[in-house]
């Protein structure tokens, strides 16, 4: 099945770093490629800029067979790629994140953090790698899951990839020790083995773990023992004061770690999006459809 990818690129060499993750995507599965870069003002000079240097990228993609468009935006880099993936229909959308930190973070934000708390496509999020490095690879994708439908909404695009990379999966389920009456390990276990189950019944190959502690820490810590090229989870955006002062897992997965970072934000219900247009809208009510469908949504620790 051909998909679609927006690829958001600034002109610097950081971001250009999504472009070995992307031609990995593309030896493995069709996809039709839109190449974006948005420009601040969206005065003629800064567009004609834009334009030529997206070409130059897509000419290099196309050389090695790739079916590649270009996109031009202006305004707010987060709002104007999240506005496009929703109007054009993109399946995912591929970021590289600068890695700030600190005060600068709270105050500026981030362009892959902010596309995180609005896409509501599912967004790969990349850390620079150096030049020379070798090219990535999908061979394995660990999952993180807390046992209710919203963590769940990601495996259909994890089942997707791995399918298509022939990549290994490892789903991990941390329960905080404070909290095992909330969420008991018999209902978490028979959660991510029904989830196993679906997966193998696909011809994929899935381990599981059940750990103690704290949810990001844990799911890290798994990851790195397992070597995991890509770390996938299902999250609810936040806005506003709340989302500094608790943040979400995926946030800390991407704010302490160098994995590559597949993102899906689920919504509970139908709020105005910061992306406000009809397009948005349409893309809310869709995602709802997808968490809604199945009842009363228990929200865990990944869904903060």
């Amino acid at each position: 099945m051909t998909r679609k990818i927006l690829a958001a690129l600034d002109g610097s060499r950081t971001s250009e770093s999504i472009l070995p993750y992307l031609e990995s995507l593309l030896r493995s599965a069709d996809a039709n490629v839109t190449l974006a870069r948005v420009t601040p003002g969206g005065l003629a000079k800064e567009r004609d800029v834009a334009e030529e240097y997206l070409k130059g990228k897509a000419a290099a993609l196309e050389s090695k067979g790739a079916c590649v468009d270009t996109l031009v935006l202006a305004g707010d880099p987060a709002g104007e790629i999240a506005r496009a993936a929703v109007d054009g229909g993109y399946t995912l959308v591929l970021v590289c994140t600068r890695g700030k930190t600190g005060l600068k973070r709270l105050v500026m934000g981030s362009v892959a953090e902010e596309l995180l708390r609005t896409s509501t496509a599912p967004v790969l999020v990349v850390h620079p790698i150096e030049k020379g490095a070798a090219a990535p690879r999908f061979c394995k994708i660990v999952v993180p899951l807390d046992g209710s439908h919203r963590s769940a909404s990601i495996l259909p695009a994890v089942a997707d990839l791995a399918k298509a990379t022939g990549a290994k999966v490892g789903f991990v389920t941390v329960v905080s020790p404070t909290k095992k009456d909330e969420l008991p390990v018999e209902v978490v276990a028979e959660n991510i083995f029904r989830n196993q189950r679906k997966f193998q019944k696909r011809g994929l190959e899935v381990e599981i773990a059940i750990l103690y502690g704290d949810p990001a820490g844990e799911a890290i810590g798994f990851a790195e023992r397992n070597h995991a090229d890509l770390i996938a989870i299902s999250t609810h955006g936040r806005s506003g004061l709340e989302k500094f002062r608790f943040g979400s897992v995926a946030l800390k997965i991407l704010r302490t770690t160098k994995f590559p970072l597949l993102v899906l934000r689920t919504v509970a219900e139908l709020k105005a999006s910061p992306v406000r247009s009809r397009a948005g809208l349409r893309a809310g009510r869709r995602a709802l459809e997808v968490v809604g469908s199945v009842g009363e949504v228990k929200k865990g620790p990944y869904n903060r």
